[in-house]
């Protein structure tokens, strides 16, 4: 295979992984017209499928596909051939291109008709479409709930334009999350999403986006919000589960770049402390003497200079 093609299928797997939950070992439904072709080409079965589908697969036969490949061979077989040195030469059992049961499991299959009657056999294609849409009955969304693949080819031209064909491919199509392989000229293909799985597909996608984007709103704060606001956010962003992926929380700054802060011992700052009380106290004690200035008046301007003009003015005069 291909690295372009292979990486093309790996792709397609992991969406119907995604969208409908498929996961190994992968169950695959085959047709006789794919073990037809695979035996015609010379390609093991199990090699090829889980190199298209990049994954472990289980390969089953359903009882009415085992009975239409029987049927058929029945039909072709034309009893004793001769003899050849003695020997009778007798038709096999069953066809070449038929695996044995040991590789390939018989899938229990169960049809009844809208009134619940079983009706025990049917053909092929009908078989096949029940199991990949779930048996439904009337109005009911056809859904495959057992996550099988359809491993399928072309038919003969004769079988194709016979009455009450079914075209098992195109109806699966249908069919909401079906992988289809066919084979083509040796070559075993893997389509694409149908047109309703990949409708399905976007349904799902805006729907986690819807979910995604009332997540983000739910969390935003509005501004002009208190505390009691905040907290309540909080809450309800604790309560109501693990936060969305893909959100980035603010960041805090880098501590390598952050300047440290000083740490003082507990000693220093007790001795600081008393000290400060201790000259609080002495200073109140202590208090400053203020002289206190008087505004002299008339009178005492008049004393004062009756005072000096009637004392002595020198030393004679005064011992005289």
């Amino acid at each position: 295979m291909r690295a372009k093609r292979s990486k093309k299928y790996r792709k397609i797997m992991s969406s119907y992984q995604m969208t409908f939950s498929f996961h190994e070992p992968y169950q695959v439904l085959l047709d006789s017209h794919f073990l037809k072709a695979c035996h015609h080409f010379h390609m093991p079965l199990k090699k090829y499928l889980d190199n298209t589908l990049h994954g472990e697969c289980r390969l089953f036969v359903t009882k009415c596909t085992l009975a239409k490949i029987m049927g058929d061979w029945e039909k072709q077989k034309p009893g004793e051939k001769g003899k050849e040195g003695g020997k009778t030469l007798r038709w096999p059992g069953r066809p070449d291109f038929l695996p044995p049961p040991t590789e390939i499991p018989l899938r229990y299959c169960k049809h009844k008709n809208d009134e619940g009657e079983e009706l025990g056999i049917v053909s092929e294609g009908r078989c096949l479409l029940d199991l990949l849409a779930g048996q439904t009955h009337g109005n009911e969304q056809a859904k495959n709930k057992q996550h099988y693949i359809l491993a399928t080819a072309d038919a003969d031209e004769r079988e194709a334009k016979s009455k009450g064909f079914l075209d098992v491919r195109e109806r699966a199509r249908l069919i909401p999350g079906v992988p289809i392989v066919y084979v083509k000229r040796s070559v075993m293909i893997l389509e694409e999403l149908s047109g309703a799985s990949e409708n399905v597909r976007r349904k799902g996608e805006k729907e986690k986006l819807a979910q995604g984007l009332l997540g983000v709103g739910d969390r935003k704060r509005k501004r002009g919000d208190g505390e009691e606001n905040e907290d309540e956010l909080d809450l309800e962003g604790q309560t109501s589960g693990p936060g969305i992926r893909g959100l980035k929380k603010p960041k805090g700054p880098n501590p390598l770049s952050v300047k440290k802060k000083k740490v003082k011992n507990s000693a220093q700052t007790e001795e600081g402390h008393a000290g400060a009380v201790a000259s609080g106290q002495e200073s109140q004690l202590k208090r400053k003497r203020r002289r206190k200035h008087v505004a002299k008046t008339a009178n005492d301007m008049g004393d004062s200079v009756g005072q000096d003009s009637a004392a002595p003015t020198t030393a004679s005069e005064a011992v005289g």
